[in-house]
């Protein structure tokens, strides 16, 4: 395809493919929905681009991208002219370079329904915007130590998880005023110095300084954190070796402005999704569609978006729990949508579980085992459907699966996780508890170890069965109720 040498450049700064190796995938590409929002006919564009390129395979990250696989390098070109188009760009991955220099702004995550949610301390999406038109394709934010990575939510439940991110940004009143907190430096990957739970700034950022407080940190990131390897050249490393004083005297450096203190750990809660059908401000309302581990194909994708046009607006939202929203549905439309939607295959639970359920895609990266983390996942909510029905409408659990330490299938912050251990011929996971974010956030911890999927769902269902049994609302408050070892007990029948 003939390209202009501007064009190409301007190409670079915007695109690129990452590199993987599994099911026969070189390459994938990560395409960023900013703000998590996208029309119908956008949507249907992406489509074609998967079914042409990707063999009509998509997946909703919960990053709230959209990621396709097996891309060939040959056709990235015509593809970039595709999403340049639409006005998309893509993640500037960075596998490929072994040395700590190539690190971008990822898709700042916010909440999907900003806007709309009716409970919502403050719409983010012109905060997140203007970030946006900032950073993409900026190329004095093409060469960061590593990759810098941004949430910024308005709603009650932090759905996009402040505290697991480089900087996350939450909105809170102070003296009636709205502005934002700030916790730094958290991460779920074993990059040095291993997982962390974002730490808190203990400042109030007003609104007219939220842009510039975000530039100035990825600036202060760009010139400080560490270029020695790309094992300590996430922030993290940076927050870890400085402290956050120090951290927050130089933004205020920076910013050029004392900002006021306030005392909190981060979101009292956090990691919440806007599941089922809900009223938005305007009246009308929007149905989240589970996608369970936000596997789609082409034509799924497709008939979805054909019914955002017919039922609601034609907008949709992905989720940074790997679902979509449709947006805009009167009242006396959502019984048909929901309908509609049942007629392709989807179901729309009962409980939590299928919403906030979480898989990575490690069958793609080749780190994982087979059957890969995403199907483990949806085979071990099943069972619990299964087994236990209508009495999980009244606990709150999160079930979550990751193929490798780094975690993608955030395992760290779920009160139910397992982690694939790569292994020639069996299919074995370690089964961790306890993990959560919000007050009192901290991470899993392993209770069992090298177990089969089969013996892992028989081990959970004790849990959950003894949970209901002693009446829990939410199953971190029944983890927090026993010991490690009472727990290892109940996961054991008295008779094996």
């Amino acid at each position: 395809m003939e390209i202009s040498p501007e064009k190409l450049a301007e190409f670079n700064s915007k695109y690129s493919l990452g590199r993987e190796e599994g099911r026969g995938s070189k390459h994938f590409l990560r395409i960023k929905v900013t703000e998590g929002a996208l029309t119908s006919q956008e949507a249907l564009k992406i489509a074609e681009i998967a079914e042409k390129y990707g063999k009509g395979h998509l997946e909703v990250t919960n990053t709230q991208s959209i990621q396709l696989h097996w891309i060939e390098s040959k056709n990235s070109i015509e593809i970039f002219k595709k999403l340049d188009e639409l006005g998309f760009t893509t993640d500037k991955c960075g596998q490929a370079h072994p040395q700590p220099k190539y690190g971008d702004v990822r898709n700042i995550c916010t909440c999907p329904v900003t806007g709309y949610d009716e409970d919502e301390l403050i719409n983010v999406r012109p905060f997140v915007k203007e970030m946006n038109n900032f950073f993409i394709g900026n190329e004095d934010f093409l060469d960061l130590p590593g990759k810098f990575k941004i949430s910024v939510s308005g709603c009650r439940n932090d759905c996009a998880r402040a505290q697991m991110w480089d900087l996350g940004l939450f909105a809170l009143k102070n003296e009636g005023k709205i502005g934002f907190g700030a916790v730094v430096g958290g991460s779920l990957g074993p990059s040095l110095p291993g997982p962390q739970v974002a730490k808190p700034l203990n400042v109030f950022i007003p609104q007219d300084l939220v842009f510039e407080a975000t530039k100035s940190m990825a600036k202060i990131h760009k010139k400080n954190s560490s270029r020695e390897s790309k094992a300590k050249a996430r922030f993290k490393w940076l927050v870890d070796k400085w402290g956050v004083e120090r951290v927050r005297e130089r933004l205020e450096d920076k910013i050029g402005k004392k900002l006021e203190r306030l005392n909190y750990q981060g979101p009292k809660i956090s990691d919440k999704e806007h599941s089922g059908v809900r009223k938005q401000k305007d009246g009308n309302y929007y149905l989240n569609l589970p996608l369970f581990g936000g596997k789609l194909s082409a034509e799924e994708f497709r008939s979805i978006s054909h019914l955002a046009q017919k039922h609601g607006s034609g907008e949709l939202r992905t989720t940074p729990y790997q679902n979509l929203i449709i947006l805009d549905t009167p009242q006396e439309k959502i019984k048909t949508l929901r309908d509609d939607l049942k007629s392709l295959g989807f179901k729309i639970p009962t409980t939590n579980l299928r919403w906030e359920g979480i898989g990575c895609s490690a069958e793609f990266c080749g780190k994982a085992i087979k059957p890969y983390p995403k199907e483990a996942m949806r085979k071990v909510i099943r069972h619990l459907e299964e087994e236990f029905g209508e009495a999980l409408k009244g606990l709150e659990i999160k079930v979550r699966a990751t193929g490798c330490p780094n975690d993608c299938g955030l395992r760290n912050i779920s009160n139910i996780g397992f982690l694939g251990k790569r292994m020639e011929d069996e299919e074995l996971y370690d089964l961790y508890l306890g993990g959560r974010l919000g007050e009192g956030a901290k991470f899993s911890y392993p209770i069992y170890k090298g177990l089969e999927l089969q013996e892992i769902k028989h081990r959970i269902t004790y849990l959950v069965e003894e949970a209901i049994k002693e009446g829990f609302g939410t199953f971190d408050e029944f983890l927090d109720s026993h010991s490690e070892e009472e727990l290892k007990k109940i996961g054991i029948k008295d008779d094996e």
